[in-house]
């Protein structure tokens, strides 16, 4: 009972604090289909294939389906890819890669590397295709690439459709770094867990330091947790006797502990490392990390455009052959009505609200020149249903603050992290070296 007491109570800290999650690996496959907008594609001298998990094709053949003029320098086996005012350019075996859109050149690191086989060129889809504006999707049952050219079809059936998205892409543009610039935050949390003895409540208060840039943002947090709380609690429960050498390691691995964190607005990731996260399996000094493809509603502003905000949100569906089409206009005709109203009071202030996927809502409001306030909530039972976890972002001049809220069976979460802008400093790791 004591070591389930103890791991329960650790695994929820971890999680709750670090929200955390482990990355699924994607099945293995062979002949592998790829459709265009639900129509399929065909490869008449190299087909798509698979190499550690990860779907590549033919880069002439995707790029240039999606109509874009493509070239391969030889002296630097480097792939580009050019589409309106898009640039994507790809090096055989490296992972770095650009995109450059309207002058905006990002660098950019893949999880697959483009490389060369029987004479062919074959580049990493799911990169290649989002890099173009497209949304991506896998159809297991019938191994296919899905994909969906969501810039396109703004661009042609939603052109000019999209006012609100835009003053919160540019207002958020407005208060990002132009040079790197320090971090400062205070934590603020409670943990109750729900217990035979009833509710138990462990306050934690702690700091955050760090920098942030355009590209990333790098912290150290150090937490302060009430020992005293939780080990009343297991005695009430269990007894004083449980309270052995092995809980009491534990308690004194929680009463204090230090977390570094990046999170990547190159990678879309969140990288943790704590020796607290050795309870929940991971090794002590490694990283863990969790992706975040959510973070594309905060860090696709550097254009102060829609494009790359609605190609995100189209990049929260799970797509499903045949339909995927239609799944991905409704989410831009959703998003291009609510832009093409009255702001919502009638003058300055826009609001949006749209399901990211089948269990989360987002609700945006932008005071223009004040803040931008992104609400995040989450349910198991479905989108529209009593929030488990609400997670909400507030941006303004000076800072910004965040805080999580989760409600469970066994325990409810509530986090809260204030942070203050500060003075110019040297730049955030983009990942872990």
């Amino acid at each position: 009972m004591k070591r389930l007491f103890s791991r329960v109570c650790g695994a929820a800290l971890a999680v709750s604090l670090l929200l955390f999650a482990l990355p699924v690996p994607s099945a293995s496959a062979a002949g592998i289909q790829v459709t265009l907008n639900d129509q399929p594609l065909s490869f008449s001298d190299a087909q798509p294939l698979m190499r550690n998990d990860r779907t590549f094709v033919p880069f002439r053949a995707i790029f240039e389906a999606m109509g874009a003029t493509v070239s391969w320098d030889n002296a630097t086996r480097t792939v580009t890819a050019k589409r309106s005012d898009r640039t994507v350019k790809l090096t055989i075996g490296r992972k770095a890669c650009t995109v450059d859109r309207a002058g905006s050149d990002r660098s950019f690191s893949t999880d697959a590397a483009p490389f060369i086989e029987g004479g062919r060129t074959y580049v990493p889809v799911r990169f290649a295709a989002q890099a173009l504006g497209a949304a991506v999707g896998w159809d297991n049952d019938t191994q296919t690439v899905l994909l969906v050219d969501t810039e396109k079809m703004m661009q042609t059936e939603f052109s000019g459709q999209f006012q609100a998205i835009t003053a919160m892409t540019r207002f958020a543009n407005s208060l990002a770094p132009t040079t790197p610039r320090g971090l400062t935050g205070a934590i603020g949390a409670t943990l109750t867990f729900h217990t035979a003895m009833g509710d138990m409540p462990v306050p934690i208060t702690g700091s955050l330091t760090g920098s942030e840039s355009l590209d990333a943002a790098q912290f150290t947090a150090n937490l302060k947790v009430d020992r005293t709380a939780i080990e009343t609690a297991i005695t009430a429960n269990e007894g004083a006797n449980v309270i052995d050498e092995n809980v009491d390691a534990l308690l004194k691995k929680m009463a204090s502990l230090t977390v570094e964190g990046i999170v990547s607005r190159v990678d879309g990731k969140l990288y943790v490392k704590s020796d607290f996260l050795t309870e929940i399996g991971i090794e002590k000094g490694k990283w863990a990390m969790k992706p975040l493809d959510q973070t594309a509603y905060l860090t696709a502003v550097k254009n102060g455009d829609a494009i790359d905000f609605v190609c995100a949100a189209a990049q929260q569906l799970t797509l499903v052959r045949g339909s995927s089409t239609s799944q991905v206009r409704n989410v831009v005709q959703k998003l291009s009505d609510q832009s093409a109203t009255t702001a919502v009071d009638g003058s300055t202030n826009y609001g949006l609200h749209y399901t990211a996927d089948t269990y989360t809502a987002v609700d945006m409001t932008l005071v223009p020149n004040q803040s931008l306030s992104i609400i995040r909530t989450a349910s198991l039972a479905g989108a529209d249903a009593a929030p488990m976890t609400t997670l909400t972002c507030v941006l303004n001049k000076n800072g910004a603050s965040i805080t999580y809220e989760r409600n469970s069976s066994s325990y409810n979460a509530a986090v809260r992290i204030d942070l203050t802008s500060g003075a110019a400093t040297t730049a955030p790791a983009v990942r872990p070296s």
